[in-house]
């Protein structure tokens, strides 16, 4: 009766803001009214939720806790598998496979990370560009989020099984390709579903679930010692939360308007958000910022079993860790206490004050003070203890988590085109994902600079990467100040 008082142009028809979230599903309507005005009513809710707001944002009702949950519980399973996988997987079949020094496993490292970085150049704006258009009756997110399941499901089970190097580094980008897929179409669900004033809770829904994620991932990889029951067990999980995400955000089909665009249309916009001046400069920004995490991300494992060393990993007595692949699961414990307590209130802040950058400076500076102590542990002799990697991890999860969350906030807020959400955050996933090519790629370069002797390993070659970091994260707070939308 609203619908049908709303079409006639009653003015007292208006729904109400908390009727007009994306999640509503139309089909309740069904046999309310017939086919012809069935499909107004259809066409009518959707441009109800598109009314711009005096703010010129998308009006949308307020999420519940269930459904925040739902939206950040994928995040939850890609964070159980892909912290794990490059923290400590990754590098240990790729130790094992290359046979090398510490600089020749280093460079083989970010030789197969880059491959995924590469894959994920095109691939992450384009499912996201395609999925903008989706009729499909699942939605327009749901589908790609089910075929990267599938698609990294069996790409894990070829890792698992990969006898050589050159083989291994296909199934990673298989599996980077697949994560692509998924993830550029269900970013978008966070500006697609929530509404600006609550994005910075939604953000740190998401930053916990990525920290608890990980957590998760990093005890499995812990208790577990088979590289290939460690992919199943973690494979299951990223299944599991992206089924359940598929089945509690149930989207509308999308009532398509005319012909979708060509491929060839696709690809000459595929990177338009770029001329924004704001969403430019934020992704440089996490770009830079990637860069640093993932220079201390990437060399962690090797950091603990070439400086530490395997006789030091424990803890007023206690041997903690029998290899650095238990020391880099222990490691986590403090990184995601300080991540998980840091988001909660970065989130709280951003929310109440909307004062994102100087969320961005504080964790950017708390991340360099941390890089400098894992330096200094790598050179001076009294520092050098699996303690002070522990408080050095602490501190640097107080940064990286109040910054995972806020630069997700942020780049919602900086969106060009609500008609193109996938594909924009495909874009700005690319921040995150073009780094393993530089971050590895210099590192290595530069251990094998400073490290020539296959048969030595240096602790000044670490101390220089950490120190890397540190310039990487300079720079990204330096260019945060440029953002001109976002105070």
């Amino acid at each position: 009766e609203i619908l049908q008082r709303h079409m006639a142009g009653d003015p007292d028809s208006d729904l109400k803001e908390e009727e007009t979230n994306s999640l509503l599903d139309t089909t309740a309507f069904e046999g309310i009214i017939n086919g012809t005005e069935m499909r107004h009513a259809t066409t009518a809710t959707r441009k109800i939720e598109d009314v711009e707001d005096e703010g010129d944002k998308q009006v949308k009702r307020m999420l519940s806790t269930f459904e925040l949950f739902g939206l950040s519980i994928y995040w939850f399973g890609w964070s159980a598998l892909m912290g794990p996988l490059l923290l400590v997987v990754i590098p240990k079949q790729v130790n094992i496979l290359s046979r090398g020094s510490t600089s020749a496993k280093a460079t083989a490292l970010a030789e197969t990370l880059q491959w995924g970085a590469i894959v994920a150049l095109l691939t992450a704006p384009l499912a996201g560009s395609i999925s903008d258009t989706s009729v499909h009756r699942w939605g327009r997110r749901s589908p790609f989020i089910a075929t990267g399941l599938v698609l990294a499901s069996f790409a894990l089970l070829l890792m698992a099984v990969a006898p050589t190097l050159g083989f291994y580094s296909v199934a990673f980008l298989a599996l980077s390709a697949a994560n692509n897929i998924s993830m550029s179409p269900y970013t978008a669900l966070v500006p697609d579903l929530v509404p600006t004033k609550q994005r910075g809770a939604a953000s740190a829904w998401l930053g916990i679930m990525a920290f608890m994620g990980t957590f998760v991932g990093g005890g499995i990889t812990y208790y577990v010692n088979s590289i290939i029951l460690v992919l199943f067990i973690l494979g299951l999980v990223h299944a599991i939360t992206g089924i359940l995400t598929i089945q509690i955000c149930r989207e509308r089909p999308l009532m398509r308007a005319g012909q979708p665009p060509t491929m060839c249309r696709r690809l000459c916009y595929l990177f338009r958000p770029m001329f924004n001046h704001d969403f430019r400069v934020m992704f440089s920004t996490r770009f830079l910022m990637q860069l640093g995490i993932l220079t201390i991300q990437e060399f962690l494992m090797y950091f603990l079993a070439d400086v530490i060393g395997k006789d030091n990993f424990s803890l007023f007595g206690t041997k903690l860790a029998d290899d650095s692949q238990q020391a880099v699961s222990i490691l986590f414990l403090p990184l995601l206490f300080g991540a998980v307590a840091s988001s909660c209130a970065a989130g709280i802040y951003a929310d109440r004050t909307g004062k994102r950058k100087m969320v961005v400076y504080v964790s950017g500076g708390i991340m360099m003070f941390s890089c400098l102590l894992f330096s200094l542990i790598c050179v001076v002799s009294f520092l050098r203890n699996f303690f002070m990697a522990l408080i050095a991890a602490l501190i640097f999860g107080y940064g990286y988590g109040a910054f995972s969350v806020i630069e997700w906030a942020m780049a919602t807020d900086l969106l060009p085109n609500p008609e193109e959400f996938a594909k924009d955050m495909g874009i700005w996933s690319l921040a995150l994902t073009l780094p393993q090519v530089v971050a590895g790629t210099v590192a290595g370069r530069l251990m094998e600079y400073l490290d020539p002797d296959p048969e030595s390993t240096s602790n000044t070659s670490y101390s220089v990467v950490f120190l890397t970091a540190v310039v990487f994260f300079a720079i990204g707070i330096f260019y945060v100040k440029r953002i001109q939308s976002i105070s």
